[in-house]
């Protein structure tokens, strides 16, 4: 297999309006959005009756896009603790992980802790969507 690049990450969401606010904070702007249901969403996902509200979120200076969606009709919940098979994160690699933990809780987004430093030099710090999915910020060392 021959890999062209990571298109995007995707999400499920319990409130497609409050997750697309949440990575606007983090710099994320609409690219599109639209529903998916019927016969074809149904195969292709694998859930039965699926009726997908899709949201497409891009970053003005690239990388992979990110892809929320929310099952219309399925009961929400909660993401996965870290610790638990099949939970995942998105990280991003950024100029100032203090810089941006300060700036984003100033804003209202829930911190795991306060930033730390890997053996490496690594700054990163663990926040939650409103769903409780994790972004993890990091800054690569000096």
């Amino acid at each position: 297999m021959r890999i062209v690049r990571v298109d995007h990450t995707s999400f499920t969401v319990n409130d497609i309006e409050e997750s697309n606010a949440f990575f606007a904070k983090l710099g994320f702007e609409p690219e599109k959005r639209y529903i998916s249901a019927g016969p074809d969403a149904v195969e292709g996902v694998g859930v039965p009756g699926a009726d997908i509200d899709i949201s497409w979120l891009k970053h003005p200076d690239g990388g992979p896009m990110i892809e929320l969606l929310r099952y219309r009709n399925e009961e929400g919940g909660k993401a996965a603790l870290n610790s638990q098979v099949g939970a995942a994160h998105l990280c991003l690699c950024v100029e100032d992980v203090e810089a941006e933990y300060e700036r984003l809780s100033a804003e209202g987004v829930t911190f795991v802790s306060a930033p730390h430093s890997d053996e490496f030099g690594v700054r990163w710090v663990y926040m939650r969507d409103p769903d409780g999915n994790v972004v993890e910020l990091l800054s690569d060392p000096a």
